[in-house]
């Protein structure tokens, strides 16, 4: 019985207790979930982001509660255009915030009525009249109004303060403003660094106008993963080692979650279905629709020689490469005031390009120069950057390490249609795979290339070339050939039929020259051309008709052909006119016929293509590079080469540091453009000269050497038109071959014996002294004996 009561007793004093702890739940936990949930957690966030803002805990707060309130109202915004109406918001309120932060404690004790020392005013008065002025201007800097639009692929931004009545006042207004914009960098967004007065818009204002494309800064999914544990990461191979690289990709996968926004994925779509399936729609627009005449299928797919990689790894592995860098290359340019607010990082050839989009009052260094060292020393790179500005964009190429073959083929099949001109040729890609065109007409007749020896010059001649022969037929484009230095474009002869490198092109005008071997040639045809441009000239006034495109148009069954002549290593040639006597330079002179046709040949579809290792001023003659205007230019050797080559840019093209990289000023020096050159073959040229052949047919030369010699020098033809070496000899050439070519052809040799082929010959040039002065001795020997023999012929 006891024991019962007893067992009761505990089963009531547990449910009371149970009642006593649900009642205490019931009532507490509410006060408990809003004291450390409602508000603990959600405050504690708001705490840290106002901290990452560097704002009042209060202002913070009222940004993300009104943003959380506003919430489906701005989501609605993505409806009618609006590419980041959140982002737009936020950061409109936070502008307003941080300029109030900005303010100290002085200008807010005005408002309240109280001096500097926190005093308040005496009765009935008012402070002083400074004290006034700082009221009035907290007051104005309180009401600033700020607006963020982004929509069409621009980002809009802008901050006004009313001005006031008062010249003081407003003097005040601006210097509380000074220097704001410097710290209020947004993405995709750059005020001015001090604030500028318009009473059209009302008062005092920063704006910003930068391009913003939402599907770009949304970036690719797979591009965010990598191998954390690969060699290349590890701490002990000099990379950021696993918990760093992890990390990376968790913070990738959120800012790619952030910007995954329906404009984004919108714009995703709508860049890819243009690339896809637009029409090309410049041939309507343009005097010449292109032609596609390569045999593609002889170019082999471009590999990275180092790695064996195809583009599309190499690629991948550049922009990752380049990602990892941005905030060090911004850093870097911070420590030279140059704050450009970061717009996209390029990656192309071995470099990768950052973008920054400069404020519209940008304080730029006068001394690139010692920015690129200093860039250099602080990023800790062994080769120096290059900066280059135009349109209101820094961009700043860097070495990335990664090479990115260039695709020749890609590069032809995705050429626009329309054509400004029949020579439309194409030197290479920029880092956007977009091509960088040659056209040569009437805005640009005419071209000169600089590029150092091992740097790519003839391999970005003969894409200009190659692409220029695609795109029209051998009707209505003939080139010619002339090497200052040796005989680089043998290979394009279609007269040496029993050589086992006989590969005949048919836009091949004559027979290439060789002016290391062969000068009297190299300058007949030179003055072939201004005979040929003279009688043009004359054509077409007899026909009343100032262009060619007008007399093909007028007279279309006496079609001329354009001429394109090109030139490497020009100024082998116009040296030569230093040997020359007085009376011998009105007619073998070249500076002289350069010249005349830079200035007269346009008109009449006959264009320079000028090609030279060095753009120093004793070997660039004014006279011709006066009349020039196009110019390409690859790495050179010196600073002072880099102002000659590119003149007014100021892009220091010797700073370049691989072979094919060059940069054009064809579309004006503020547009420069920096691309790199695919990579030809021998055997690849020689397979796109034989696809060429087996399309269009053999075609003979236009006028052969000995029509050209005979034109030229008339009755001292006899003289002139001597036997050459085939093959030319060239600097190559062992010093026992180079005696016999001298004895068999006595008259070339004597010709031709101031010229490399004998100069730069390595065995005439032999590190070894006795070597040396043994071969320059039977050299000039045998130099003396077929003169006087040439000599003993004439009497």
């Amino acid at each position: 019985m006891a024991s019962t009561e007893q067992a009761q007793n505990a089963i009531n004093w547990g449910n009371n207790m149970w009642r006593k702890v649900l009642q205490f739940i019931i009532k507490w936990l509410p006060i408990y979930f809003r004291a450390f949930v409602l508000v603990w957690v959600i405050s504690s966030a708001i705490y840290i982001q106002s901290l990452i803002w560097r704002i009042s805990f209060v202002r913070g707060a009222n940004i993300i509660i009104n943003t959380v309130v506003l919430f489906p109202f701005l989501v609605f915004k993505y409806l009618f255009g609006y590419q980041t109406p959140i982002f737009d918001f936020v950061y409109s309120k936070l502008f307003i915030a941080k300029l109030k932060e900005n303010l100290n404690d002085s200008y807010f004790k005005a408002i309240e009525g109280k001096d500097e020392k926190g005093k308040k005013f005496e009765s009935g008065a008012g402070g002083t009249a400074q004290i006034q002025r700082v009221k009035a201007t907290a007051i104005a800097i309180k009401r600033t109004k700020s607006k963020i639009r982004t929509a069409g692929g621009i980002r809009r931004a802008e901050l006004i303060t009313k001005n006031s009545r008062e010249t003081d006042t407003d003097r005040l207004i601006k210097q509380s403003l000074s220097g704001f914009g410097k710290r209020i960098i947004a993405s995709s967004i750059r005020f001015q660094d001090d604030p500028i007065l318009s009473v059209e818009r009302g008062g005092y204002f920063f704006d910003s106008d930068v391009s913003f494309n939402s599907g770009d800064v949304l970036g690719t999914w797979k591009s965010i993963f990598s191998n954390p544990f690969s060699q290349e990461v590890q701490v002990k191979n000099g990379g950021e080692g696993f918990f760093h690289a992890t990390r990376n990709i968790y913070k990738e996968m959120g800012k790619y979650i952030i910007h995954f926004t329906p404009i984004a994925i919108y714009e995703r779509i709508v860049e890819r279905e243009f690339r896809l399936y637009t029409p090309d729609r410049t041939a309507e627009k343009m005097k010449y629709k292109a032609q596609q005449n390569l045999d593609l299928s002889v170019v082999p797919e471009p590999i990275d020689p180092d790695t064996g990689n195809d583009r599309e790894k190499q690629i991948e592995i550049a922009r990752k490469v380049a990602k990892e860098r941005i905030s060090d290359v911004t850093n870097a340019l911070n420590t030279y005031k140059i704050n450009g607010v970061f717009d996209r990082v390029l990656v192309g050839g071995t470099s990768a390009i950052y973008q920054y989009t400069l404020p519209r009052t940008a304080d730029l260094p006068s001394d690139l120069n010692r920015v690129q060292e200093g860039i250099s020393q602080l990023l800790k790179t062994d080769e120096v950057p290059i900066i280059t500005i135009g349109a209101g964009i820094l961009s700043i190429s860097i070495v990335n390490g990664v090479n990115i073959p260039v695709d020749f083929k890609n590069m032809i099949t995705s050429r626009r249609k329309g054509m400004k001109s029949i020579i439309s040729g194409i030197a290479g890609v920029d880092a956007q795979g977009n091509n960088i065109y040659v056209e040569l007409g009437d805005n640009i007749p005419h071209l000169m290339l600089f590029g150092a020896t091992g740097w790519g010059k003839t391999v970005t001649i003969m894409n200009i070339v190659f692409s220029a022969m695609s795109a029209v037929t051998p009707d209505m484009l003939k080139i010619a050939y002339i090497d200052g230095k040796g005989n680089s474009f043998e290979f394009m002869r279609s007269d040496n039929v029993d050589s086992p490198h006989y590969h005949p092109n048919p836009f091949t005008y004559a027979q290439p020259a060789d002016a290391s071997g062969d000068i009297d040639y190299a300058r007949a045809l030179l003055k072939h051309f201004e005979r040929e441009t003279r009688r043009r000239i004359d054509l077409f006034k007899h026909r009343g008709v100032s262009k060619i495109a007008e007399f093909n148009k007028k007279y279309p069954k006496e079609y001329l052909y354009e001429i394109l002549v090109v030139c490497d290593e020009f100024s082998a040639i116009t040296d030569l006119d230093n040997l020359l006597k007085a009376s011998e330079l009105a007619e073998k002179g070249t500076i002289d016929t350069f010249e005349y046709l830079a200035k007269m040949s346009r008109s009449v579809g006959i264009h320079l293509l000028l090609a030279n290792q060095t753009a120093r001023k004793e070997k660039v003659p004014g006279k011709i590079s006066a009349n020039i205007g196009g110019r390409i230019s690859l790495k050179v050797n010196e600073p002072i080469e880099s102002d000659i080559a590119l003149p007014d840019s100021n892009i220091a093209v010797h700073l370049i540091n691989q072979a094919g990289e060059f940069y054009s000023t064809l579309n004006g020096i503020r547009n420069a453009e920096h691309g790199n050159s695919p990579y030809l073959s021998d055997d690849t040229m020689n397979a796109l000269n034989d696809g060429l052949e087996a399309k269009f047919g053999h075609h003979e030369y236009v006028v052969t050497r000995k029509e050209v010699m005979r034109e030229v020098y008339g009755e001292d033809l006899e003289s002139s038109l001597y036997e050459v070496p085939d093959p030319m000899p060239n600097v190559d050439t062992p010093i026992d071959e180079l005696l016999y070519v001298v004895a068999k052809y006595p008259e070339w040799a004597v010709a031709n014996k101031d010229n490399s082929v004998f100069k730069r010959n390595k065995a005439i040039n032999s590190d070894s002294p006795s070597e040396r002065k043994k071969n320059n001795t039977l050299l000039n020997e045998a130099l003396d004996l077929a003169e006087k023999g040439q000599e003993r012929s004439v009497l």
